[in-house]
């Protein structure tokens, strides 16, 4: 079981039927927020009234008045391949992302944008935390998430079904726009303080760059992702 909150991240998980166990809210929202209430009773989900001071306790000061229980979310492993049927497929791999405010924020992007799957490393890896659904405002409901054994082999693995590989950094050659969008394509987002491993580097088709003309030249991993994945075609 996982805690979540924040009114967004909680109705998205009631809208997408998604493993809600319990809801809490404030003595105020069960007054003002009629939709929010009428959302809850035509689901069918039990909900308890408490005060600011309870909810405090259970889910922190962030939780504007909203928190509930949520069953573990799905967890996919090497066999996430198989999942997707239906193409141009898309994944994104995540080398090094530890921060749990970038991988919610990630997760938005992925589904902003028709992303298949987001695919981790067990080692070196943020795992999903209350803050990462927050952070999602409710992406996390409708997205896949894998954990492998080596993004590396995972690589391989996705050469074999037929992807090709994109990888990013600021001295790569090609615009992601300029990529057949008919293409199965695995695009891997690295770390904000070493980027892509080197191992990864070596393994890719596309080099990816972003241009900018301004004085910084990196930018926030979630902001890289939601770029590059914003440019490539479907």
């Amino acid at each position: 079981m996982i805690k979540i909150y924040g009114k967004n991240c909680i109705r998205e998980a009631i809208r997408a039927n998604q493993g809600i166990l319990e809801v809490f809210v404030s003595e105020d929202c069960y007054k003002k927020d009629k939709a929010f209430m009428d959302l809850l009773k035509d689901k069918g989900i039990s909900y308890k009234v408490e005060n600011k001071k309870r909810l405090d306790s259970l889910f922190g000061s962030n939780h504007q008045g909203y928190g509930a229980y949520h069953e573990d979310y799905k967890i996919y492993d090497e066999r996430i391949i198989d999942e997707v049927q239906q193409g141009p497929k898309r994944f994104l791999l995540l080398d090094g992302i530890m921060d749990p405010h970038n991988l919610g924020a990630i997760l938005r992007s992925v589904d902003a944008f028709g992303i298949d799957a987001v695919i981790l490393p067990k080692n070196r890896s943020c795992f999903i935390t209350e803050t990462v659904a927050h952070v999602s405002t409710g992406a996390i409901e409708y997205v896949k998430i894998a954990y492998v054994n080596s993004l590396s082999a995972f690589v391989e693995k996705l050469k074999r079904a037929g992807f090709w590989i994109c990888g990013t950094d600021a001295r790569g050659n090609c615009d992601a726009s300029s990529i057949d969008g008919k293409l199965d394509l695995a695009i891997i987002i690295g770390s904000e303080g070493f980027g892509m491993s080197k191992t990864l580097i070596n393994q890719v088709d596309y080099l990816i760059s972003i241009p900018m003309v301004g004085h910084v030249n990196s930018l926030n991993a979630s902001v890289s992702a939601g770029i590059i994945l914003s440019m490539l075609k479907k």
